[in-house]
């Protein structure tokens, strides 16, 4: 029976099938850049692939990916754990479809797929991690040192576990609740119009969220809706605080038409520099090949360790241009 192992490079690629990242040298069905993931499984997730593999009689599955006793994956996230749950048990997975993609979307691309997807994506990522002693993972990972120690353990419970899971979201929820409540709450607030303003620009794919409260990840990208490319303005006394994304679907190997492609922001940056008359900060943009690309007033260490939190721009630096102005330049750049 095949099992799941924490990818290293003693495995054997001849018996190993990799999910969600890319290793040279192994077969892979996933969506990250550089993969070699057979068109006719291609999908926006990860999950989406090993189910579409799934679905196949076991001679069509073979024909594609050849045999394997192990399932590896290179990193810790939820389409991982539900890809790789897919792979080593596709029938069980089937019947839980529409949960799976809901839950590795809400995590893969930080959107609102409903209440129990979001406790699927908080259940996983708090699994990971051993400082609560109501996890039930809590005494074995206490005393593992590494992280890719951790993370093995992690996904074998959760292979085990996510029918169960899948099937009452709820069940572990005492370890993520408060961050659920905000959340659902954050969304049905906007929904119903709440305190924030956006403007979509169709021609440059750009949304402009104006905001004067902390906003999550997932209350910007529903605002933002299908854009992937976000500024969030948040006004403060004497001035503003921003943060320009391009969103992580823009770096994913798409299935659907792919969002436009990203576009160096170095100059636009210096031209906002150069006419930037507050001392608290630079302006400053992250590379573009990192998952979510970032820029923004302020500090760039900040935006480059988070990439998939929420737009923390509380303590930014403040600057003293207007938005019009930066949404000229950044208008102007991406036009380009």
């Amino acid at each position: 029976m095949s099992q799941f192992r924490f990818f290293t490079p003693t495995l054997d690629p001849a018996i190993t099938l990799c999910v969600d990242g890319v290793v040279d040298g192994y077969r892979c069905l996933s969506h990250w850049p550089g993969n070699d993931t057979p068109e006719a499984l291609k999908h926006d997730l990860s999950t989406g692939i090993v189910l579409a593999w799934a679905k196949l009689a076991p001679a069509e599955r073979a024909a594609l990916t050849g045999s394997f006793d192990v399932v590896t994956n290179h990193h810790y996230d939820t389409d991982g754990v539900l890809s790789a749950f897919v792979a080593l048990r596709p029938e069980e997975a089937l019947s839980r479809e529409d949960a799976l993609l809901a839950a590795a979307a809400t995590g893969d691309f930080g959107v609102w797929r409903g209440p129990d997807a979001l406790a699927i994506e908080l259940t996983v990522m708090a699994l990971s991690r051993p400082d609560d002693p109501r996890s039930p993972l809590h005494g074995a990972l206490s005393s593992v040192s590494s992280n890719s120690e951790r993370w093995e353990q992690a996904y074998r419970w959760l292979i085990d576990e996510l029918p169960d899971l899948l099937d009452a979201p709820d069940r572990l929820a005492f370890l993520w609740e408060d961050r659920h409540e905000a959340v659902a709450r954050e969304i049905a607030a906007l929904g119903q119009g709440g305190d924030a303003a956006v403007e979509h620009h169709a021609d440059l794919d750009l949304a402009v969220v104006t905001r004067t409260a902390p906003i999550t990840k997932y209350g910007l990208h529903a605002l933002a809706a299908d854009r992937s490319r976000v500024l969030l303005v948040t006004p403060d006394a004497g001035g503003w605080r921003y943060r320009f994304l391009f969103r992580v679907e823009s770096w994913f190997d798409l299935a659907r038409p792919s969002p436009p492609p990203r576009i160096s922001l170095t100059a636009a940056m210096q031209t906002l520099q150069a006419h930037e008359t507050s001392k608290a900060g630079t302006w400053w943009a992250t590379p573009l090949d990192t998952p979510v690309a970032a820029a923004g007033f302020g500090a760039a260490s900040r935006a480059s360790e988070v990439f998939f939190d929420d737009p923390d721009v509380a303590n930014d630096a403040i600057s003293a241009i207007e938005p019009a102005q930066v949404v000229d330049v950044l208008a102007d750049a991406l036009a380009g």
